[in-house]
């Protein structure tokens, strides 16, 4: 079964996150929310010395900013500083617990720790929310975390999934997950109709053309397989799943 995704890459959700405006806001308070826009500027940038600097300003300016903590917890986890980014998170989701994206990315970072439960938790925490405006994340966040830790909780992922889409139908993680989740059951049929719906609304991954390739060779479709292996080998010759293509021997 493969699920070797990272679910950080979610994380840079919180770049796009909206900052509440209080009423009357202080001095100290207005300065935090520039200080914690500039730092996030600086992190999309790649430069993330300037961003801690900036983040912690933001932080000594408004202890109680949980964007401030949300952010700063994000850039953590790329020094690999993962006790103080657990430290950040949990006072930013304690702050303001309607923070979804803090929820959401708390959730990605307890899973890759390995700490399952504690992450569902979250995901769900977040589409709690009726606001939250990407509930589809995390419903597919936490189908992931359950999948790729080896929970054995398919039923529960799929629904997780069903929800996603239910939200977002074009949303193609979640549409590449069910499709990957509908072949491990050996529903390669289901399978083609999720990869079907994804390739037309986007451009085609090395790894979604990979699944299309090995289901239609499942569905003794080799023609369509020797198509879709050429398409991989013109737009990603250099992928491993490209070389898996070659050593299949098929084209």
């Amino acid at each position: 079964m493969q699920h070797a995704r990272l679910l950080f890459l979610f994380l840079p959700l919180f770049l796009a996150a909206c900052v509440t405006v209080q009423n009357g806001p202080t001095k100290n308070e207005k300065a935090s929310k520039i200080n914690v826009q500039l730092g996030i500027g600086y992190y999309q940038q790649g430069n993330l010395e300037q961003a801690r600097a900036k983040l912690l300003k933001a932080l000594r300016q408004d202890p109680e900013n949980s964007q401030a903590h949300f952010a700063y917890a994000v850039l953590l986890t790329r020094f690999t500083e993962f006790d103080k980014a657990e430290e950040h998170f949990r006072k930013a989701v304690e702050l303001d617990p309607q923070n979804s994206e803090a929820l959401n990315n708390f959730g990605a970072f307890l899973c890759n720790q390995g700490r399952v439960v504690e992450a569902e938790k979250m995901f769900m925490q977040a589409v709690k929310n009726p606001v939250y405006k990407t509930p589809e994340v995390a419903y597919t966040n936490a189908a992931v975390c359950l999948l790729q830790k080896g929970e054995n909780r398919g039923k529960i992922a799929q629904d997780y999934l069903v929800k996603a889409l239910a939200y977002r139908s074009t949303y193609a993680p979640a549409l590449i997950e069910m499709a990957q989740l509908q072949f491990d059951k050996g529903q390669y049929e289901l399978a083609r109709l999720y990869l079907n719906r994804l390739h037309l609304q986007g451009k085609p991954t090395p790894r979604s053309l990979w699944l299309a390739i090995r289901t239609e060779i499942a569905l003794d479709n080799p023609e369509k397989a020797r198509e879709l292996g050429r398409l991989l080998e013109e737009s990603f010759p250099d992928a491993p799943e490209t070389q898996s293509w070659r050593d299949l021997g098929l084209d």
